[in-house]
C-alpha cells in the first residue's frame, strides 16, 4: 500500500514561478541528489516514477511532487529512508548540484537523443517553445489581474473585522493545537510547501493527500485572508518547540492557507475538503451589517477573479498542449534503450550505496 504524499514543488503565480524546490527535503536528511536534465519528452518523469517503485515498493513513506504545469508528470520525489531526492532540474525551476559528486549529480537524459534526426526541425521546435513561452506570460498576466482584486476584497473585509473577537479566537486556536504535548526542538523550523495551485486543469489543491490525524479547519469568508492568524499561530508553534509546514498560495503572493504541525499530528486548514477534529469561525469576526455594506463590491470582485483564473486556467491548458506537441519532436528520436541502461545503472548505484551505508 503506497504511503506517498502528494504535494507541488511550485507553482506558477502573479509574479512568475513560485519555487520550493530548496525545501523538497530536509538537509539533514538529504545524502543523494540526482538532477535530471533533458527536454521534453526524454522521459524525465518516468525516470522519477521507476527510481520511486525501485526504492518504495513496500509501501515506505515518500513524497511524490507533481508537476503545475503537467499535474500527470512528476518534477520531484523525495524519498527519506534511501536519502535520496531526484528531480527535474531544467526550467522553469533550473537546478545544479551543490555538492557536486560527494553527494549531487547530473544525469542528462538528453544525451539519449538522436540530435543529428532533430536538427532539420529547429524551426518548428523554435515555434513552438516561443508559443508556450506566450502562454505562460498571458496565464502570469491574468493571476496578477485575480490578486490584485484578490487584494482589493481582502482589505475591504479587514476593514470590516471586528478586532477583539478576531484577537480572542486566535487565542483560543493557539492554545487548541498547543493543547498536546510532543517533544520540542532545538531549533524549530519553518518549511515551505505547496498544496494548492492553478493548472491546465483547473484549481487543484492536494490537501487531502496531506491529512494529519488531527485537523482544525478555520471558517471564513470567500474573500477573506487569515494569513496573519496562522502566521501567528506559526510563531507560537515554533516559539513552544515545533517544527512547521507553511502551505503558501501561489496566486498570493505571501499568503498561507493551511499550517502543518508534525508533531503533533496536526493540520490547521481553511479548506473544507477534509472532516476536522474542531472548527473556528472565523466568518463570525465580522459583523453581518459591516458584510452587507459591502456586498456588491465584494461580488463584483468575486467575479473578476473568477474570470481572470478561467482565462489563466485556459491559458496553461494551452501552455500544456504545446508542451505535448514539444515531446512529438522528441521522443521518436530518443534511444529508449540507452535509456533504460541509464535507468539500471542509476538503480544499481543506489542499491550499492545501500549496501555500503549498512
Amino acid at each position: 500500500m503506497s504511503t506517498a504524499r502528494a504535494l507541488f514543488p511550485g507553482a506558477m503565480g502573479p509574479d512568475g514561478f513560485i519555487s520550493c524546490f530548496d525545501h523538497l527535503i530536509p538537509s539533514e536528511e538529504l545524502r543523494r541528489m540526482i538532477i535530471l536534465k533533458g527536454g521534453p519528452g526524454v522521459g524525465k518523469s518516468t525516470f522519477m516514477r521507476r527510481v520511486h517503485a525501485a526504492l518504495c515498493g513496500g509501501g515506505e513513506p515518500s513524497t511524490l511532487y507533481f508537476c503545475s504545469g503537467d499535474p500527470d508528470s512528476l518534477d520531484a520525489v523525495a524519498v527519506p529512508h534511501a536519502g535520496l531526492l531526484i528531480l527535474d532540474g531544467t526550467a522553469p525551476h533550473t537546478v545544479d548540484p551543490k555538492i557536486p559528486g560527494a553527494r549531487d549529480s547530473i544525469i542528462n537524459l538528453g544525451a539519449c537523443l538522436n540530435e543529428e534526426a532533430m536538427r532539420p526541425r529547429i524551426g518548428h521546435i523554435r515555434a513552438c517553445m516561443d508559443d508556450h513561452a506566450a502562454c505562460s506570460r498571458r496565464a502570469r498576466a491574468c493571476l496578477k489581474a485575480a490578486w490584485a482584486l484578490e487584494l482589493d476584497n481582502a482589505a475591504v473585509l479587514a476593514s470590516a473585522v471586528n478586532e477583539p473577537r478576531l484577537s480572542r479566537m486566535t487565542r483560543s486556536l493557539i492554545k487548541t493545537v498547543l493543547c498536546l504535548d510532543a517533544p520540542p526542538s532545538d531549533a524549530p523550523s519553518i518549511r515551505p510547501v505547496i498544496t494548492d495551485a492553478v493548472t491546465p486543469k483547473g484549481e487543484l489543491c492536494l490537501i487531502a493527500e496531506n491529512a494529519q490525524s488531527r485537523v482544525i479547519r478555520l471558517v471564513r469568508h470567500w474573500a477573506m485572508d487569515l494569513t496573519p492568524v496562522l502566521r501567528e499561530l506559526s510563531f507560537a508553534v515554533r516559539s513552544a518547540g515545533y517544527a512547521v509546514e507553511e502551505h503558501l498560495c501561489p496566486t498570493a503572493p505571501g499568503r498561507l492557507l493551511h499550517l502543518g504541525i508534525p508533531a503533533l499530528h496536526t493540520l490547521v486548514t481553511t479548506s473544507d475538503l477534509l472532516p476536522s477534529e474542531q472548527t473556528f469561525d472565523f466568518a463570525a469576526c465580522i459583523p453581518q451589517s459591516n458584510l452587507l455594506r459591502h456586498e456588491c463590491a465584494l461580488e463584483q470582485g468575486r467575479a473578476g477573479i473568477k474570470l481572470h483564473l478561467h482565462r489563466a486556467v485556459s491559458a496553461l491548458s494551452q501552455a500544456k498542449q504545446l508542451h505535448d506537441e514539444l515531446e512529438t519532436f522528441y521522443v521518436p528520436n530518443m534511444d529508449f534503450t540507452l535509456w533504460q541502461q541509464t535507468l539500471d545503472k542509476t538503480l544499481a548505484s543506489l542499491d550499492a550505496g545501500k549496501q555500503a551505508e549498512t
